[in-house]
């Protein structure tokens, strides 16, 4: 999905209506999708929506119409700024007048205002669209804060949350808390950008019959994925599909002091749908790794004195007949693990996946990357970044987006920087920042899980991109979900694993 700065999104909306499409069927389009969306939930409950003067507030002006004629008798419409003046918002406003939609207006009774804000079981928040800049003041932030202790409402922001600034902007200022955000056209930085990407929630895009050509030459460089891209990306199973159909993937992963990696990696590859999975371990582990792998075969190698993996002819022919590889999960850094991975680099003739020790490997020497004879795709965090760019941590977080997309057209490989705002550079230019996941995640095993999954997914899309940005999205996604149900101290690898099924399988 494309993204777009409020100043660009006017101006793909200004070259819509110049091609005939109203600022009026915008609105009405724009509050009947959303209030489709929302008439998903309990007719009877009680819905109130949070109106401002301007163009927001009368998508909430067509909303709160639409839902009486979808049949929700518990309507209140709440003016914050008193009556609207806009002239398209005046005729939004009489068209819902024709409808026995209760209408209080905060300049002259507040206390009604924030009652039925407290009383709410769906609270719409209509205030503030893209063009809003500042902080919340005022009877406004009254009643935003009367919203956000609702705890017990379930919340839909019209485009972005009251208060954040669509540009991503963010200094801890008051917000209006959300639980799912419906933006109109296009994704905007606010959507898609650490912090306020997870201050949206779940974020869903309106389609208001704006054309992509109008959208096109005004979106920023990169794009972001959303749930029903996530769904398409990868290829529907036919029914004569086999286990050939989906791959043959070898992990090259482990040592004497890393064995979890092994499983969480390999079970990443098997819950994903990869057709067979290979995993290649030190001989000396599979005390460890044997008992918890059921699915993949096991591959046992020859090792060092250091018990880290060195090659051996069983392993050479492995990777000859792999259709993938995964290497470096904790595989470590030595001289054996680093002719290991040049041997795969410049020799494999399917898709490498290069994690944790491999690019620390190839850190000391980037260069063999153009060595390479085959597609190679990196799954840096921003220390190993800066380890392979030689920059600090603090120039790749200062700077994610160029950095990687500069690395990826030097090296022609596929890029995924991890972190918040994780980003998906590929070497033809096409650049994705990735929406989902939490700082529950931020702990040991948790890339393990990712290069499985990314491993997985190669031969179920379409190319190494559109692999890396599902991975990254359903990563996100079902840690997500568990840290929704469970708490932010819950998406653990493991139970990251265990859940994915849910997540990807189920809208």
């Amino acid at each position: 999905m494309l993204v777009l700065t409020a100043e660009n999104m006017k101006k793909a909306e200004a070259c819509a209506n110049e091609k005939g499409l109203s600022f009026h069927e915008m609105m009405e389009r724009a509050g009947t999708r959303c209030a489709e969306a929302i008439a998903l939930e309990d007719k009877t409950k009680k819905t109130v929506i949070l109106c401002g003067k301007g163009k927001n507030g009368g998508d909430g002006l067509v909303i709160a119409r639409k839902l009486w004629e979808m049949g929700f008798r518990s309507v209140f419409l709440l003016l914050l700024h008193g009556e609207v003046t806009d002239s398209l918002c005046c005729e939004m406003f009489s068209e819902m007048q024709r409808y026995p939609v209760d209408v209080v207006d905060m300049t002259s009774n507040p206390n009604g205002v924030l009652h039925h804000i407290r009383t709410a079981d769906i609270l719409v928040d209509s205030i503030f669209g893209i063009g809003f800049r500042g902080e919340l003041s005022g009877q406004t932030a009254d009643a935003v804060r009367a919203a956000n202790a609702n705890h017990t409402a379930v919340k839909y922001a019209i485009d972005i949350p009251s208060g954040l600034s669509a540009d991503g902007d963010y200094h801890g200022q008051l917000y209006c808390e959300t639980d799912k955000t419906l933006s109109m056209i296009a994704l905007k930085p606010v959507h898609v950008l650490q912090p306020t990407a997870a201050l949206c929630g779940e974020t869903s895009v309106m389609d208001i019959g704006v054309e992509a050509s109008d959208v096109q030459p005004f979106a920023e460089p990169y794009a972001s994925l959303t749930q029903e891209e996530a769904f398409a990306a990868i290829h529907k199973r036919p029914y004569d599909a086999h286990k050939g159909t989906y791959g043959k993937v070898l992990t090259v992963c482990g040592s004497r002091t890393m064995t979890g990696c092994v499983y969480l990696c390999n079970q990443a590859a098997v819950e994903i749908g990869a057709g067979l999975v290979t995993a290649a371990f030190p001989g000396s582990i599979a005390y460890a790794v044997a008992p918890k792998l059921n699915e993949p075969l096991m591959l046992p190698v020859s090792e060092n004195a250091d018990g880290r993996m060195r090659l051996d002819d069983s392993l050479i022919e492995k990777i000859k007949d792999a259709t993938v590889i995964a290497v470096g999960c904790g595989i470590g850094v030595d001289d054996d693990t680093r002719n290991l991975v040049k041997l795969i680099i410049r020799n494999a003739d399917c898709p490498v996946v290069l994690d944790a020790d491999a690019l620390n490997c190839v850190a000391e020497n980037p260069s063999v990357l153009k060595e390479k004879t085959c597609e190679l795709i990196l799954t840096p965090h921003p220390g190993e970044m800066a380890r392979l760019t030689g920059k600090t941590t603090a120039e790749i977080q200062a700077n994610r987006i160029a950095i990687a997309s500069e690395f990826a057209k030097e090296y022609g490989v596929t890029l995924l920087l991890k972190g918040a705002s994780t980003v998906i550079a590929s070497p033809d230019g096409r650049l994705c920042l990735n929406a989902t996941g939490n700082p529950g995640m931020a702990r040991g095993g948790s890339g393990d899980v990712l290069t499985g999954l990314l491993a997985g997914l190669i031969p179920q899309t379409d190319d190494l991109f559109t692999a890396a940005i599902a991975a990254a999205y359903w990563h996100g996604k079902t840690a997500d979900r568990i840290a929704e149900r469970y708490g932010i101290l819950a998406p653990t690898p493991t139970r990251v694993l265990q859940h994915l099924h849910e997540t990807v399988l189920c809208p």
